[in-house]
């Protein structure tokens, strides 16, 4: 799974398939906020951003 996902987060070991993904997330340490890379809405959660994307 590591070759598929190549960009871990060195904070809580996540990893992605792609850089932009990882960038993302990681603003999620830095503000305690998962923010939407579609629209400009951010959550407190992963699941509240996982569930929001599906209005997309």
């Amino acid at each position: 799974a590591a070759a598929t996902r190549p960009f871990r987060c060195e904070q809580c070991g996540r990893s992605y398939k792609h850089a932009g993904s990882l960038v993302n997330h990681r603003q999620s340490h830095a503000t305690g906020l998962f923010r939407c890379p579609a629209c400009p809405k951010a959550f407190g959660n992963l699941m509240a951003l996982k569930n929001h994307r599906r209005s997309h």
